[in-house]
C-alpha cells in the first residue's frame, strides 16, 4: 500500500462519503420509485443492494493500493455535489439581480459536467444491464434444459444449441456492461474522459433502452425471432448460424471494449478486435442479425411492409447512434487519429 498523508486520506474519506450518500440515493429511488418498483426485479434489487455493500468494503482499500499519482481525491460524486451546490447558490444569486446578464450566469466546468452525466449514465443503465443479464440467464438455463429433450439432432441444435448460444453470448456482454457501468478505476484503464453532450445524442441512445423503448416500439414493431423457423430445415440452418455470426461479431466488438464498456461514454480509444476493421463492429453485428432473424416474420406474418419499415426505422437509429458518437468522439485527437486508421463504419471496403 503506498503512502498516504493525513490530508489526503482525509480527502478520500470526504469523496467516499459523497459516492456512498449518492449510491444511496440511487438505491432509495430503485426500491420505491413507481416505475423501478414494477421494472425491477427482485433479483436486481438484491444485486444492486450487494453491490453497494461490496463497495462501502472496497471502495478506500482498492483507491489506498493505487500510486499517488493516480489516486483520486476527488470522487465523481464530489465534485458533483460540490457543483450542484455552488450552481444553486450561483443561480439563486444571479436570479436577484436584475437586469439579468448573460456573462454573469452561473456555469459549470468539463470536469464538472462529466461527472454529473456520468453518474447519471451510471444510474441510468446499471439497473437496466443487470435486469438484462438475469433474464439472459434464465434463457441460458432454459435452453441448456432444453438440448437433452430432443430425440431429432436438427431439433437440437435449431431449438436448443442455438438458441442456447445466443442467450450465452447476450449473458456474457450484458456482464461486461455491468462491470463497466459499476467499475471506474485506473488500474482497469477505465476511466472517463468525456460523456456525450448533445440532447440529440442521448434521446437517440435512450429510444433502445426502457422506458423510453417502449414508446419506440410502437412505430417500429419488433421483428426478430431467434427461435423461429423457416418452411424447410435447411434454410433454417442458415438463417441460425448466419445469426450466431453477426451476434459473435457483436459479442466480440463487446470483449474488445473490455472493462471500457458503457453507453456514452469515451473512456479510451479501443483499436483492436473487429474494432481495428470497422468502427461500429457491435451495431452492424446487431442490425444484421435482427434483420436475419426477422425473416420468418416477413415470410409467415403476411405483414413484410410493416415489418420492412419496423427495421428499417431501427436500422436508422443506429445509424444515428454511430453518428452521434462519432461526432462526441472526434474532441479526442486519439479518435481522429483511429478514424484515419479504421476508414469504414460500418462493412469493410463498403461503407
Amino acid at each position: 500500500m503506498h503512502r498516504i498523508t493525513s490530508q489526503e486520506f482525509r480527502q478520500l474519506c470526504i469523496s467516499y462519503i459523497a459516492n456512498i450518500f449518492l449510491y444511496s440515493c440511487a438505491l432509495y429511488i430503485f426500491h420505491t420509485n413507481n416505475y423501478y418498483t414494477h421494472f425491477l426485479t427482485a433479483q436486481t434489487k438484491e444485486a444492486l443492494v450487494t453491490m453497494f455493500g461490496i463497495y462501502i468494503v472496497l471502495a478506500l482499500p482498492l483507491e489506498l493500493l493505487l500510486p499517488g499519482s493516480r489516486r483520486r481525491l476527488e470522487s465523481k460524486g464530489l465534485i458533483a455535489l460540490r457543483a450542484f451546490a455552488r450552481y444553486m447558490r450561483e443561480g439563486w444569486q444571479y436570479l436577484s439581480r436584475f437586469p439579468l446578464q448573460r456573462t454573469n450566469s452561473p456555469g459549470m466546468t468539463r470536469q464538472e459536467k462529466t461527472a454529473i452525466l456520468f453518474l447519471i449514465v451510471k444510474f441510468y443503465f446499471l439497473p437496466i444491464m443487470i435486469n438484462f443479464s438475469f433474464g439472459n440467464w434464465l434463457n441460458v438455463q432454459y435452453y441448456w434444459g432444453q438440448i437433452g429433450t430432443f430425440a431429432d439432432t436438427s431439433l437440437r441444435l435449431l431449438d436448443g444449441v442455438f438458441p442456447f448460444l445466443m442467450a450465452l453470448f447476450l449473458l456474457i456482454d450484458t456482464c461486461y456492461f455491468i462491470f463497466g457501468y459499476s467499475v471506474e478505476y485506473p488500474a482497469a484503464r477505465n476511466e472517463v474522459r468525456s460523456v456525450e453532450p448533445t440532447l440529440f445524442g442521448w434521446l437517440i441512445a435512450l429510444a433502445c433502452y426502457p422506458p423510453l423503448n417502449g414508446i419506440t416500439d410502437k412505430y417500429f414493431i419488433w421483428t426478430a425471432d431467434n427461435s423461429a423457423h423457416l418452411p424447410t430445415v435447411e434454410a433454417t440452418y442458415v438463417m441460425s448460424i448466419l445469426a450466431l455470426i453477426f451476434l459473435f461479431i457483436y459479442l466480440w466488438a463487446t470483449l474488445a471494449l473490455g472493462p471500457r464498456c458503457s453507453n456514452l461514454t469515451n473512456r479510451g480509444i479501443v483499436s483492436w478486435g473487429p474494432y481495428a476493421y470497422v468502427r461500429h463492429p457491435a451495431y452492424i453485428g446487431k442490425i444484421l442479425g435482427w434483420w436475419i432473424t426477422s425473416i420468418p416474420f416477413f415470410v409467415g406474418s403476411g405483414r413484410l411492409w410493416e415489418g420492412m419499415v419496423a427495421l428499417l426505422g431501427w436500422t436508422t437509429i443506429y445509424f444515428f447512434r454511430a453518428l452521434t458518437e462519432e461526432r462526441h468522439l472526434m474532441a479526442d485527437p486519439a479518435y481522429m487519429a483511429y478514424c484515419k486508421q479504421v476508414r469504414w463504419r460500418f462493412i469493410p471496403g463498403v461503407f
